[in-house]
Parts: structure tokens; C-alpha cells; sequence
């Protein structure tokens, strides 16, 4: 069934105000929103500390009160992951190819990113340049149509030029994630060790 903007939008509306749990619900999200923008003027500790309890809390309530849902949900998950990686979506990777152009771009300018995580950057970027590379020119030689998922598979090379790009991805994504932590630990430790 498609329905146009409008008539999601009456449908949105009927919702929020069909009944006095949704207008409850409603107004607890608006005061919340509005807490929010309180809290960035006033700069209080509690409110993100308690926020990230309350959210914890009531994500772990749901995933135990949904248990079938959360398992079925987990489930798909790992299931599209290991489809992505057994059988990868050359339109997935045009799209991270991109989004590794980002990177070195950004890598380029940025003054803020320390020396080990700019090289690090710039040589995930280049391999996935280089495979992308390899990936045009293999569909050049073999003269095959990109948009051919199926011509696409049964070639070999293509299918592995994909998956190892997408696991030098992965390492950054990773490598990224753990230097964020360290510099907000140590961002966190250095200023309390300042306040002591």
C-alpha cells in the first residue's frame, strides 16, 4: 500500500493525538527535548549521566520484555553481514570508495588528527583506491557490465578485489573507533588530573 506525504502525515498526527498515552508519550518527549536545551546552557554533569542510565535502562528493559524480537532482530543482523561479505554489493562498495575519498580529503586538511592516525588514514585510503582501481580495470579487460550482479559474482577477482577492500575498511572503522576512545579517556583523565 503507498501512501503519499499527506496522508502519512494525517496518519503521523491521528497517532500523537488519538489517545491520552500518545499525548502523554508526546509531552514527555517535548520536556525531555527541552531539558536538553536547557542543559547545554547550564552545562550540568547529572542530566547526561542519568539520560545515558535512563536510556540504558529502558534499551535493556525492551530487549529482555522482546526477547523473540531482539534475538530475530540480532539475527538478521549477522546474517546480512555475513551475505554482505559472502556475496558484496558492488554498489555498497562504489559508496565506501566514496567515503574513503572523504577521509583522505578531510585527512588533507586536518590539522586536529596527530601524525600516526593521518598515516594510518592515508594508507586505508590509497589500498582502497588502488582496489577500486583494480576493481574498473578488471570490469574494463573482461568487458562486464558493473550493474551485472550475477557476471560480477562469478568473477573471481572482482568478488575478492571487494572483500579485501571492505576488510581494510573494517580495520580503519576499528583502528577510528579505538583512537576516539583513547583521545576521550584521555582528554577525561587529563582533565581531572588538572581539577586535583
Amino acid at each position: 500500500m503507498e501512501l503519499g506525504f499527506l496522508e502519512k502525515m494525517k496518519i503521523i498526527f491521528k497517532l500523537l493525538f488519538s489517545s491520552f498515552m500518545s499525548i502523554e508519550i508526546l509531552i514527555f518527549f517535548l520536556l525531555l527535548f527541552l531539558l536538553l536545551i536547557f542543559n547545554i546552557k547550564i552545562k550540568n554533569k547529572i542530566v547526561p549521566i542519568a539520560l545515558s542510565v535512563v536510556c540504558i535502562s529502558l534499551m535493556l528493559s525492551f530487549m529482555i520484555g522482546f526477547s523473540s524480537y531482539t534475538i530475530t532482530c540480532v539475527d538478521s543482523f549477522i546474517m546480512k553481514v555475513m551475505d554482505y561479505y559472502y556475496f558484496p554489493s558492488t554498489v555498497v562498495f562504489f559508496f565506501i570508495c566514496l567515503f574513503m575519498i572523504g577521509v583522505f580529503i578531510y585527512t588533507l586538511f586536518s590539522k586536529k588528527l596527530n601524525t600516526l592516525k593521518k598515516v594510518i588514514n592515508y594508507l586505508c585510503s590509497i589500498v582502497v583506491f588502488l582496489f577500486f582501481s583494480l576493481f574498473t580495470c578488471i570490469a574494463i579487460v573482461n568487458k562486464l557490465d558493473l550493474a551485472d550482479q550475477i557476471a560480477l559474482y562469478e568473477n573471481k577477482q572482482i568478488i575478492t578485489v571487494v572483500q579485501v577492500s571492505n576488510l581494510v575498511v573494517l580495520f580503519w572503522i576499528i583502528v577510528t573507533v579505538f583512537y576516539y576512545l583513547y583521545l576521550f579517556f584521555k582528554k577525561k583523565f587529563d582533565k581531572e588530573k588538572v581539577e586535583n
